[in-house]
């Protein structure tokens, strides 16, 4: 198994998605790969907490247009020359 191919399954894998034989690949790649061990510990830390975070309501319809708007210009301004 390649990183790449981790990266594809890693969702499927934390969510205990995966059959045995692909879990079982993944674990074998995991113990073997330092960057991908870290990796798969960050993203797993970082689901835990965001599930563990208190829900919230919808924000009020005006703030949200102000906020998406805002978000759309600073992507915009992000994009590499030429995209």
């Amino acid at each position: 198994m390649t990183c790449e191919e981790l990266l594809e399954l890693l969702q499927d894998y934390i969510g205990n998605g995966l059959v045995v034989e692909h879990r079982t690949t993944v674990e074998v790649h995991i113990r073997g790969c330092e960057h991908c061990g870290i990796l798969v510990h960050s993203y797993t830390h970082t689901v835990r907490v965001a599930r563990a975070l208190p829900k919230c309501k919808p924000l009020p319809a005006a703030f949200e247009a102000r906020l998406r708007s805002v978000l759309e210009s600073e992507l915009k301004d992000d994009k590499p020359k030429g995209s």
